[in-house]
Order: C-alpha cells, then structure tokens, then sequence
C-alpha cells in the first residue's frame, strides 16, 4: 500500500493495524503515551495526532491506513497541539523528576525535553496522593497520567483486572477495587503494570540500601545472577551485545564485596532435571496430570487464586532461585564448615514476582534479598565502574556451569525444552512435532522411544493461560505438561527488566539470549557434570531430594473480612457463612445464597440465624462450602444446609 507521508510517497504493509505502526515501521515514531501494540487501542492521550488529507486532525492509533491518503506528522499547528497537552497533563503531574524511580528512563519526561517545555502556563492541581507500598509493586498516583496502559495490559494481556479507573474528572484514579491495597487484591505481582507503565506510578520496590547494609556486616555475601538478567544489563547500561556479561556482572560483584558469585541457570539445570523425572514417574502413572511448571511465580499465585482444585498439578520442584537458594544454604554452607545464618544470599532477578516468591512462608530464610536488572544497573551506575573495561571472570564453582537448556530458562519454552532435553539424553525421543495453537500457545506432541507420547503446552501471558486452563477444566483440551510465563516471551519481559519494555524489545532480547546459549558447550542438564556429582554425593535418595521440593496449597484470592447480609444483634444465633470466592461462585453459591435468603425469610427465621458472605473458607477443591457455626459443609447443596440447620435449631430448643 502505498501513501503519501510528508509530502513523500511511501510503501506501507497492508495488514498494517493503525497510521501509528505504519509510520513507525517506515522510521517515523509518532509521540505517545498511551498506546500499546498489545492491547485495544484506546486513544485518550491524544498525543499521537496526525493530519490527513490536509483537513482533518485525528489520533493516528485509531485511524486505519487506506490507499494514497495524504499524512503530515508535524506541522506547526500539530506541534503546538502535543505541546498543550503535555503542558495540561505536567500541571497535574508529580514532578519531582531528580528523585523519581524513572528519571532518565520516563516517556513523559522525555517528551518534555524534546518539546522544549520548560515553564507551565496552567495552574498547578493538587490531586489526592495514593501512596501504596504494600506488595513488591509500589503505587503512587501522584506521577499516574491516567493512560491507561497498566488497567488495559493486567485485563487485557493477563486476564486478571486487578486495577482500573475510579471516581471521576479530576479526583479519577487507578486504583483496586475498593481502593485497597495490591496485596489485598488478587495481584499475581507480574509486574506487567510496571513493564509497561510511562512514568512511575507504577514500579517495584527498591532495596538496594539492604544489599548495602549486609555488605558492610559481617555476614558473607553470596550472589546468583539469572540468565534474563544478563541480556538486559547491556540494553540498560547502553553498551552493544556482549556474550561475556555475565562473566563481567560476576567480576562487578566480586569487585563491590561479594564472597562468591554463582550462576542461576546451574539451577535451571538442576530443577530440569529433577522435573523431568517428576513428570516421566507422574506420566507412567497417570497421576496429577498435566504437570505445571512451577518456575514462575506469579503463575504459580495464579493457580492458587483462581484453579485452586489443579494445584496439585503443579510441579513440587521449587524454581531455580528458591532451588539454588536451598542448596546453597543447606548443603553448599555445610560442607564449606558456614552457618547458614552467616551467609547474606542475594538473587539477581529480572522479575517483581521474585521478590514475592522469596517471602512466601515456605520459602522462608532461602533468599535474604532479590534485586531486579534495574536495580543491579543502578548499582553500577552508582559505583562509577566501567563494566565494559572490566576483565571477565567465571562464576564460582560448583554452581557456575550450565547448559543450553539451563540458560534458555530465561525465555518462553526454555523450562520445556529443558525438560525434554532431559528426556532425550534419558530415554531417547523418536518423534517430535510443534505446532502454534495462536499467538502466545504452542502445542507440542512428543513419542518417546519407550512408547509413551506426550502432548504439551507452552504458553506466555495469563490471559492466553486461563484460555487453555478452562479447556483443560472442561475436558476439551487433553495435555500431559503445561508450560506458562507469565510475561510474554518470558522472564526477559519481566517486570523488573529496562524500560522501554514492550514486544519489539522482548524479541531482540529473545535473539541476543539464543546468541549466548548457542555458544554454551553443554547441550542438556545430563551433560552438566556438577550437577550429576551432586546427586551422586547429596541428592542421592528422594528423602534428600526433599530440600528442592515444595507444596503449595489453595490462596484466598482478596483479603476481605466478611459481608454481613443478614446482620443480627450479637447474642447466641446461628451464623451461616457462604463462600463467594471464584471456585464456590462458579459451582453455584450465590444461588445458595439466594436460596438460603429466601428460606429464612419465609421460615420467619430472622432472629435465629444470620446470613454471611465471606471469601474463602480455604477448602476449594470441594466447591461450594458454606460455614454453619463451626460446621463446614463442602460440595453443599441447599437440602445440605437446611439439614444441618433444622439440627441447630432443635438443640436451641
């Protein structure tokens, strides 16, 4: 398609979605804030405007391309246009930039610059400061310019709709339900919101003055840096593709004080190994499958939230962080005569989920600290080294060698492949074929050569998970293990990773880690000698293998107290609770609820019994419950409760 864009005749793609990535693919970025190649177009920044036809003044992102239309990016009228409005959305903005998480790296402030803005015409408007720092995603609606990216990405690409707009004109926020706090929200701290978000309204929790209080202590400073970690480092730091920066992290650290610098893609290693022997033992059976991954933690918080009768389906080995962390702590201290309680371990993470994963009561005192890049390339830039001149060094032994597979963990597929790498070097494969299901879902089938075949799935973004998750709830989709990142195309899309942080930025990341795991000399976790010699020397039985395990159970999906509906004065009745959590909602509770209404107002029986909402009552594998007293009735029914009530008030007699 061929239109004309300056005064200049150009060619276009036909499928082109909009002007805006028209232009953009031809080297003409057109100014935005709120637009997201994945997600619906939402045009409220207007920004993006463009003239066409020498008449009209539209939005690019909502305005199709047609053959020979006439476009100008940047004529007088339209410069003076972006510049009112940046001006408009300045006078109500946060603009504390010298102590802003996003100074250098926030799209508005950029704009600023660009547009010369230097004095504001407006009156500045004071809106309520939200301030939350509740979770490892920091809130602050002080710096929020409402665009709009995070409430379309956490509904759209990660189907959960954790936030959204609240109130209206000048007092509207983005906010969770009830204005509450994220970690009373179902937030899976995905970091999605933070990945995309333009200025810092959203970001993670910073905690590097941790890092620097146990480098001036006593304890002994262990780090472990993961595979997505290295391929961003670069991108933020502005320094060319290098295949050797992990090694020159390694040095970095070593040179600020840390006593041992270790690899978690050696972990990677470990938990696909150990996997697939899970998933070979759980196939043979025929027991809890499909397998889940478990690597991701705001996958595996997602299972717990919302499909809480799969999460025994999950695998019980930890993730290589929480896997490394363990081993480092339990048998890597013992045999180096430490005291665990002397070694400060820090793990370098591209992820917020992260940081949330090293504080969940079962992993409790494995990983004292998580840093994302953004925070390493912080403390680069603090220390005023020049990582680039700074001599490579290998990480420390016995966990810092890998494989192909270890290291692919950090993009989407790599946990898979791992695992059938495994499979491969163990059992032999005769047959493999991959196909893509749609954008995000891949489906492999695989025939071992002992005659088993295995059908799976590998998918990034929640959104396309809880698709293929109510396939397999129904029956209509059959699959032996299941792959999901949270993030799209994996941990290099994480939360924590350099902004910009959007689709074309997660593929050049994909490309430069294939570069960096092509060049690794083990194919498969069964040719990494370490971690063979540690089976041999430690892991040797399944009771000892135990220390890479875990068990997760159902989570209560929002921190809510109860609802009362039928409220009676607070002497001796009889109190019915009805869980109206996702998996007794959608087993019928609110028609209980309804039903039980009904049958005490008819009954007249008011001033006996009191009706409840609650949450969850823990126990979801067996939905609906609902609460009688102290009786819990699982898999209720209302002939169940009317029962079970009809006893209560014979004893009251």
């Amino acid at each position: 398609m061929r239109i004309y864009v300056n005064g200049r005749e150009v060619e276009i793609k036909d499928n082109s979605k909009n002007v805006l990535e028209a232009l953009k693919n031809i080297g003409i970025e057109i100014p935005n804030l709120c637009y997201l190649s994945e997600t619906s177009v939402y045009g409220a920044c207007r920004m993006c405007l463009v003239e066409v036809d020498g008449k009209d003044i539209v939005t690019s992102c909502t305005l199709k391309p047609r053959e020979g239309m006439k476009i100008k990016t940047n004529t007088p009228e339209i410069y003076e246009l972006r510049r009112g409005i940046l001006e408009l959305i300045l006078a109500t903005h946060n603009r504390d930039c010298t102590i802003c998480d996003r100074n250098g790296s926030c799209k508005l402030q950029k704009y600023a610059e660009e547009f010369g803005i230097r004095d504001i015409r407006f009156t500045k408007i004071k809106k309520d400061n939200v301030v939350d720092k509740s979770s490892p995603i920091v809130r602050d609606n002080s710096k929020c310019i409402l665009c709009g990216d995070c409430v379309r990405v956490c509904e759209e690409v990660q189907g959960i709709g954790v936030i959204d707009f609240a109130y209206r004109g000048f007092s509207t926020q983005v906010t969770p339900a009830f204005s509450n706090e994220l970690a009373k929200s179902e937030c899976v701290y995905c970091g999605q919101c933070v990945a995309h978000c333009p200025t810092a309204a959203l970001t993670f929790r910073n905690d590097l003055e941790k890092l620097y209080q146990a480098l001036s202590s006593d304890k002994i400073v262990i780090g472990m840096v993961a595979p997505a970690v290295r391929v961003a480092i670069q991108e933020e730091l502005s320094l060319e593709s290098d295949l050797a920066m992990a090694e020159r992290i390694a040095t970095f650290l070593r040179m600020s004080g840390f006593n041992k610098v270790f690899d978690v893609a050696f972990g990677a290693d470990l938990v696909a190994y150990e996997e697939a022997h899970e998933f070979y033992k759980r196939l043979s059976r025929q027991e809890k499958l499909p397998q889940f991954t478990s690597c991701c933690p705001a996958w595996v918080k997602y299972v717990e939230q919302y499909y809480p009768k799969f999460v025994e389906n999950l695998s019980t080995v930890k993730s290589p962080q929480q896997a490394l962390g363990s081993l480092i702590k339990k048998i890597y201290a013992k045999k180096m005569g430490l005291n665990p309680q002397d070694i400060f371990l820090v793990s370098f993470m591209p992820c917020t989920a992260k940081k949330f994963e090293a504080e969940r009561e079962e992993h409790a005192g494995v990983v004292d600290l998580v840093l994302t890049t953004k925070e390493l390339s912080q403390m680069i830039k603090a220390s005023g080294i020049n990582i680039k001149q700074i001599s490579p060094e290998p990480f420390d032994r016995p966990f810092g060698i890998s494989s192909q597979g270890g290291l692919s963990f950090g993009k989407t597929g790599g946990v898979f492949g791992s695992v059938v790498s495994v499979l491969r070097d163990e059992i032999g494969i005769s047959r493999e074929e991959y196909d893509n299901l749609l954008e995000g879902v891949k489906i492999a089938k695989i025939t071992l050569k002992d005659g088993k075949s295995i059908r799976a799935a590998v998918i990034f973004g929640l959104a396309n998970a809880r698709k293929i998750m109510k396939k397999i709830s129904s029956g209509e989709f059959n699959v032996d293990i299941v792959e999901v990142m949270a993030c799209n195309y994996g941990c290099i899309g994480g939360g924590g990773q350099p902004y910009p942080n959007d689709s074309r930025m997660r593929q050049k990341r994909a490309h430069i880690l294939r570069e960096t795991v092509g060049i690794k000399t083990l194919l498969s976790p069964v040719e990494n000698f370490y971690v063979q010699k540690l089976y041999q020397e430690d892991l040797s039985d399944e009771h000892a293998r135990h220390i890479i395990h875990t068990n997760y159970k159902p989570r209560k999906r929002v921190e809510f107290q109860d609802i009362e509906i039928l409220p009676l004065p607070k002497e001796e009745k009889t109190v019915v609770r009805v869980c109206l959590g996702t998996s007794c909602y959608m087993k019928g509770s609110y028609n209980l609820l309804s039903q039980l209404i009904d049958y005490v107002r008819t009954e007249d029986l008011s001033d006996e019994v009191e009706i409840t909402g609650t949450f969850c009552l823990e126990h979801c594998g067996k939905s609906p419950n609902v609460m009688v007293n102290d009786k819990l009735i699982s898999e209720a029914t209302f002939e169940k409760i009317k029962e079970v009530l009809e006893k209560y008030a014979k004893l009251s007699k």
